[in-house]
């Protein structure tokens, strides 16, 4: 086998490997909240909305006034027939979510030809994510030779962090493998002679990734930015050309961002927590979480130590084989963009009085570039040391993927262990009260039995009264379960209602889910007379 062919061969094992991570993936935890929201919006459904503006006949979510089935709330997860278009889609954004159009989409169309179920929606990311792996291997062989482009894929490939997101049913995998194709497509752009593809593709994936995400404008930016300092070797008319092609490819969606922003929405202020101090450090630390294999699927601390001290070496040989060089031939540009994503959210934080620098979803654009930038260090070191750090790396990694694939639910949210086991006990006489925002109370739908009564209580919206609703609710129920799960703040007065006028049989907790089962004092069911509250 030629030298061509061998390393062809060896780009598609890796390819095979990451397949085999997300695959495994796909359907091994429920959907969580983030992800039944895309759902809702990519069938036309509006989730977040004031409750005054909700119109049923465009599919806007709305608070019942009784008890329903589960199957009932599970129309706001399907498409109608017919499917609801481009444009219920693009209104039920803007009404719940300031996130640009483009992913939810994508996700549309996806949807309409395969399905709605959970595997389906993370294969849409998965293949994503798939295709970041030969993205990452053609730039660390333009930035750093022939002996980066494979370690590159495969960091990524094995990756806790990249793992975990691309096969979350949102943005993000799109989000890295744009930002990849962005650092790629701009090196073309350094070239000489400048051709009109490149350009071209470059400003379509611009706009694609601008309409994607808000945050890849960092690396976006960090892009024109790197070709700014090459300003003697780059056709210059054609750049500008680009940017204002983009522009306006963008344009329609960014005049009405100032207004979508100020609307009110029942998550609206889940953000707006203060960095403080913690800005100083904040990008450092998400750097740090590209390569430490931390994350919420809760690693352990020693395998976070053991990457991260494997990787100061490859830092050590990146800087010593380059020195003055570091920001040469390309690897500036990669350097550039790492910066950029992890500190553009610190700077956008200390705008708005945000903490989105916190998050590490937030910055994922510049994982790709980090990546790159360890293949490189790796690419300097002699090959048996090469490939016992890579083997120390994956060791330390697997720890992650392992904690990934043990999880019970996404961000410690498990609704289909809950639906599933409450299904399980619960009668036609017996009540779910689900107190949540409204992706919360879908989520726990979508996974119980049919037939069980689910009542909703979105605390945000403001419909909901205590007493009234509690006994409207639980009025000839032999038994209640509240489940209170991705509440956002929103205070449970109809828990302290219940603990004072029924009995408490049953407590427990889930990840960050709680479960309070309470039956009636006295009698077999529920019954609210005036004598009976006393």
């Amino acid at each position: 086998m030629s030298t061509a062919a061998s390393r062809i061969a060896a780009l598609l094992a890796v390819m095979v490997l990451a397949a085999g991570l997300r695959v495994a993936l796909l359907d091994r935890q429920g959907l969580w909240a983030d992800e039944l929201f895309s759902l809702a919006i990519a069938t036309g459904h509006s989730l977040e909305h004031p409750a005054a503006v909700a119109d049923p006949a465009r599919g806007d979510y709305v608070e019942a006034p009784t008890p329903l089935p589960a199957a009932a709330y599970r129309r706001y997860l399907e498409h109608e027939n017919p499917p609801a278009g481009f444009s219920r889609i693009i209104r039920a954004l803007r009404l719940s979510d300031t996130s640009p159009p483009l992913y939810y989409l994508l996700l549309s169309g996806w949807t309409r030809q395969l399905g709605t179920s959970d595997a389906v929606l993370r294969l849409f990311s998965a293949l994503w994510g798939l295709a970041t792996v030969p993205v990452l291997w053609l730039i660390a062989r333009r930035v750093g030779g022939e002996p980066a482009a494979l370690p590159a894929a495969l960091l990524f490939a094995i990756n806790p962090l990249g793992l975990y997101y691309s096969v979350g049913a949102r943005m993000y995998s799109m989000v890295m493998f744009l930002a990849a194709s962005l650092i790629a497509l701009t090196l073309r752009l350094g070239d000489r002679p400048l051709k009109p593809w490149p350009l071209t593709v470059w400003t379509l994936v611009s706009a694609a990734a601008l309409l994607t995400h808000y945050f890849t404008v960092f690396v976006w930016v960090a892009c024109l930015v790197w070709l700014a300092m090459r300003w003697r070797q780059i056709r210059w008319a054609w750049i500008i050309g680009a940017v204002l092609v983009t522009g306006l490819l963008v344009l329609p969606w960014y005049v009405v961002v100032p207004e979508s922003l100020r609307q009110w929405r029942v998550t609206r202020d889940w953000l707006y927590t203060p960095l403080g101090f913690r800005a100083l450090v904040a990008p450092f630390e998400m750097a740090l979480r590209f390569v430490s294999g931390r994350g919420p699927w809760g690693s352990s601390i020693r395998s976070q130590w053991l990457a991260g001290l494997t990787f100061a070496p490859v830092g050590v040989a990146l800087v010593l084989a380059f020195r003055r060089r570091l920001f040469s031939e390309g690897r500036g540009l990669v350097l550039l963009c790492v910066v950029a994503a992890c500190v553009g959210p610190v700077v956008f934080d200390l705008l708005r009085g945000t903490s989105t620098a916190l998050r590490p979803r937030y910055a994922l654009a510049g994982l790709p570039g980090m990546l790159v930038l360890a293949a490189v260090g790796l690419a300097r070191i002699r090959l048996a040391g090469r490939v016992a750090l890579l083997l120390v790396i994956a060791l330390a990694w697997s720890s992650g993927v392992r904690a990934i694939l043990r999880l019970e639910g996404r961000d410690l949210e498990p609704y289909r262990e809950i639906a599933v086991s409450l299904s399980k006990t619960m009668s036609p006489r017996d009540l779910i009260l689900v107190h949540s925002i409204p992706s919360g109370v879908l989520g726990i739908a979508r996974y119980a039995e049919g037939s069980t009564m689910i009542a909703s209580w979105v605390g945000q919206l403001g419909q909901r009264r205590v007493p009234a609703d509690v006994e409207a609710f639980t009025e000839g129920r032999e038994k209640v379960v509240l489940v209170r799960i991705h509440e956002i703040g929103a205070p449970a007065p109809e828990e302290s209602w219940l603990r004072d006028h029924a009995r408490l049989v049953g407590e427990s907790h889930r990840g960050y889910a709680r479960l309070s089962v309470f039956e009636p004092r006295s009698g077999e069911r529920f019954v609210w007379s005036a004598a009976a509250r006393r």
